[in-house]
């Protein structure tokens, strides 16, 4: 049983978040984000941002999946989150029916975010990247030497991916199970040393760039 913990000063939404977890999780509060703790996931109250925004460090702990819960945040700052490495944002009104389902989600290596907001979350990591780096320090043969290492079928999923679907509609258009859509996936990963579909859907728009002329 995955090991969730809940970051929040808030007593009503930490006992709604629990009641809706409790029978599929071991689930516990988390004191200090700032110290060791041990956990699957985190689900983190967005409060915390609006009161300390140095918080956005603590996503690049790869170890742990965080979803972040806020109140109508607006779309600047759902995309901030995830290019800072949280795994995805869900509203507080929607919890008690969602997120069960959005932590499972999470946990599975998916990313949980409105499919809208797919598309600009890749274009301000693209636009990040390119202030990072050069054409002379991009790799581009090696990436498209690991892209080539893939089977026609890790193709079919990747390319998938880049489009903004989930593992449920891929699956669905590919008439496999889930669960093989989640083997793809690890071992697209493997082979193209990424972390997650968000980094894979910005190194297949890099790969694409390139081959347009456009790095």
């Amino acid at each position: 049983m995955a090991n969730i913990l809940i970051y929040s000063n808030n007593p009503q939404l930490t006992a709604q978040w629990t009641h809706a977890l409790i029978a599929e999780y071991n689930v516990s509060m988390l004191h200090s984000i700032r110290s060791e703790y041990t956990a699957d996931a985190v689900i983190f109250d967005a409060k915390k941002l609006d009161d300390d925004a140095s918080l956005l460090t603590v996503f690049a702990n790869k170890k742990v999946r965080f979803l972040v819960m806020g109140c109508d945040w607006p779309e600047h700052k759902q995309i901030e989150v995830l290019i800072n490495g949280a795994a995805g944002y869900c509203e507080q009104s929607e919890a008690s029916e969602l997120l069960t389902r959005a932590v499972a989600c999470i946990l599975a290596g998916d990313i949980w975010i409105r499919r809208a907001l797919v598309p600009k979350v890749i274009g301000v990591l693209t636009s990040t990247r390119r202030t990072q780096l050069t054409p002379s320090t991009v790799d581009t043969e090696l990436k498209l030497k690991q892209l080539a290492s893939l089977s026609a079928r890790e193709v079919e999923v990747a390319d998938m991916i880049r489009q903004g679907e989930s593992n449920k509609r891929i699956a669905f258009a590919m008439n496999i199970s889930e669960r093989t859509v989640k083997a793809h996936l690890s071992s697209i990963f493997r082979k193209l040393n990424v972390d997650d579909r968000l980094r894979l859907a910005l190194l297949l728009k890099e790969i694409d760039q390139y081959q347009r002329g456009m790095l």
